[in-house]
């Protein structure tokens, strides 16, 4: 046998290793996919909390925006009480123009004071604005030769005002130089539009009654304020007057909270706010904080100064909170990069010596068989790469499962923080669109029937024969009477849900009823198990009801209540009077439908559906009215039952 010679060229051991190629290979693998998974879950995270932040100081400004206007909407009618005071003492002075609208100087101011305020509590003073807005005359020495002109927005106002033909009034306001002193105000504009009645009233017992009602709604305003990342809300008017709404440190200013806001750049920021009458916000790096400047136009109310009482809100958000969850996230995602790249290390390495251990075994099987068997067998090597590709395959999978877990619950969190917003929402509206109707039943009702007072009162006074004023006297008391019922209403609306649902016992509310309608109607009924649940003011509903058989029903001397069960509960109450006829069942629950005030039927209904409750009048006219109340399953109970 000829001697073997090796085989020119270079030898293995220049060339890189199978083995190592294969290690950097997958080590590059999964580095690259470890980044690129790592990276784009940190940057949704931090999209996410950044989302966060925005989301919360936009629902903050909602929030703020909408408890300011509810609250200067709530103020303004709680002082239109005194709206009826200031009108009427308004006559005297109107009349004392006319007779002397060629010379109004001529008019004896003091004395004219001294008759109209006879009677009044507190103290009222007198001014006449000329239509260049200043006050011309006025027993209220400091304010004579005032130029409403300095107040631009208030001056367009009082230009509109002098060529209207009705009274408006303002709510207590604050006096501008004495900051304790409290002004409620009426006007009038002359028929020749030449001056504008004014009249000022000042009582410390109202004006306190004012700041306590104020004070009960900054403190709703305070709650509708809790939330995350507020840190201090100031509110200023134009006078600069600060009105604190939020803060989290009583002791605390917005000089100290936000180190930025000095008196100077702090009346420059709110001059400049009060001329654009826009909103904005900056960030201030200094604390970390972003600021919020809102500017709140008033200028909707009724009062007639109401372009004078828009406000500027500052809104000082913290980004401490949002900053720490980055930074934390930062930490977390960078532990679980390092974490994966060395597991990722290990497992190319294993990999490494796991796919090239066939190569190897069969390099040795082959040497051996070049130098010296040719019968040494190869080994089987017992690949299962798709097995071992599955396997790391579902890791990975249940690696991202875990993450898109996480992204779940946060977006559940997310979901249900936006149904609270939603359902804040829906009872601020539910709420607002309450009060606006309250405005518009105070307004319209009230005023015609102020005017038709008017009417009366100055037909009474044209009158050639006497013997003709008690009968206009009496309308005139009608006219009062109603006035009088129309603002109980408007009380017992506001009260609308106030004190939420509970369980009432229905046989005796009516058995209460029967006490106070005694010898007028029989009510007859066998309710004493019978329980719903409802807004308190269930007992004006059954109040009204008996009130308007009594009044309508003619014949009605009895009444029957009684229930009957089925899908949901039906409360029926019958009559033995007249009834109501076809074409109207539906029209008695209108407002100002009906023969007396015209909104006892509406107020039924309206608390009645405000408990999910339906009303609906199915009698026989003739044979006395049947009101059916339609209870859901879940809103009533009977007690022997229990």
């Amino acid at each position: 046998m000829s001697e073997k010679k090796p085989v020119s060229g270079s030898k293995p051991d220049d060339y890189p290793s199978y083995r190592t190629r294969l290690f950097l290979v997958i080590t590059l693998i999964f580095f690259i996919f470890i980044v690129l998974i790592s990276s784009t879950l940190y940057i949704f995270s931090i999209h996410q909390v950044s989302n966060e932040f925005i989301d919360s100081q936009l629902q903050a400004e909602k929030t703020f925006i909408s408890s300011v206007i509810l609250t200067e909407y709530g103020i303004e009618n709680f002082d239109a009480q005194f709206d009826f005071l200031l009108q009427d003492r308004m006559i005297p002075f109107l009349e004392a123009y006319q007779k002397n609208r060629n010379d109004p100087s001529s008019i004896d101011l003091i004395s004219l004071k001294k008759n109209i305020s006879s009677g009044v509590p507190g103290e009222i003073e007198l001014f006449m604005i000329n239509k260049n807005g200043i006050v011309e005359f006025t027993t209220y020495a400091r304010d004579l030769n005032l130029d409403f002109k300095k107040y631009p927005d208030f001056y367009t106002s009082l230009s509109q005002f002098i060529n209207g033909t009705e009274f408006k009034s303002d709510r207590w306001i604050r006096d501008y130089n004495d900051s304790k002193l409290y002004w409620k105000y009426g006007y009038y504009p002359t028929d020749d539009h030449e001056y504008i009645l004014e009249l000022g009233l000042r009582n410390d017992k109202y004006s306190k009654m004012h700041k306590t009602m104020v004070s009960s709604l900054k403190d709703i305003t305070e709650e509708a304020m809790n939330i995350p990342n507020i840190v201090h809300v100031e509110v200023y008017d134009k006078a600069y007057r600060k009105q604190t709404y939020w803060i989290q440190n009583k002791s605390q200013t917005l000089s100290s909270v936000t180190g930025i806001f000095d008196n100077e750049s702090l009346h420059t920021i709110l001059n400049q706010t009060f001329e654009s009458k826009k909103s904005f916000f900056f960030n201030n790096p200094k604390k970390n904080q972003v600021i919020s400047i809102q500017y709140i136009n008033l200028s909707t109310v009724r009062s007639l100064s109401g372009s004078e009482l828009s406000v500027v809100g500052i809104l000082v958000l913290s980004k401490e909170k949002i900053e720490t969850v980055i930074f934390y996230y930062q930490i977390g995602f960078i532990v679980i990069t390092i974490i994966s790249l060395i597991l990722g290390l290990l497992i190319a390495q294993y990999l490494s010596i796991y796919i090239s251990r066939p190569i190897t075994m069969m390099t040795e099987d082959i040497g051996i068989i070049a130098s010296s068997s040719l019968s040494h067998p190869i080994r089987a090597t017992g690949l299962r790469e798709t097995e071992m590709l599955r396997q790391s395959i579902n890791q990975m999978v249940a690696s991202i499962n875990e993450y898109i877990s996480e992204i779940e619950t946060q977006k559940t969190t997310l979901e249900s923080e936006l149904r609270l917003r939603e359902k804040v929402e829906k009872s601020l509206a539910k709420a607002n669109k309450r009060l606006t109707q309250l405005s518009q039943i105070t307004r319209h009702d009230v005023l015609n029937q102020v005017t038709s007072l008017q009417l009366y009162l100055g037909l009474i006074s044209e009158l050639e024969d006497i013997s003709e004023i008690p009968v206009y006297t009496e309308k005139a008391s009608r006219v009062l009477k109603r006035i009088s019922m129309l603002l109980a209403f408007t009380y017992d609306y506001e009260k609308i849900g106030e004190d939420g649902s509970v369980w009432q016992n229905i046989g005796e509310i009516l058995d209460q009823s029967q006490s106070e309608f005694a010898g007028k109607i029989t009510i007859i009924h066998s309710l004493n198990d019978l329980d719903v649940k409802a807004d308190r003011l269930i007992k004006k509903v059954f109040y009204n009801l008996i009130d308007n058989t009594i009044r309508h029903g003619i014949t009605a001397d009895t009444i029957i209540v009684s229930f009957e069960e089925g899908a949901s509960g039906h409360l029926i109450y019958q009559d033995n009077g007249i009834g109501i006829p076809d074409n109207e069942k539906e029209k008695i629950f209108c407002r100002g439908y009906g023969k007396g005030t015209g909104i006892g039927m509406a107020f039924i209904k309206e608390v009645l559906e405000y408990n999910d409750i339906r009303i609906v009048e199915n009698g026989a006219h003739g044979q006395g009215v049947r009101f059916e109340i339609i209870i859901p399953k879940e809103n009533y109970r009977i007690l022997s039952n229990l």
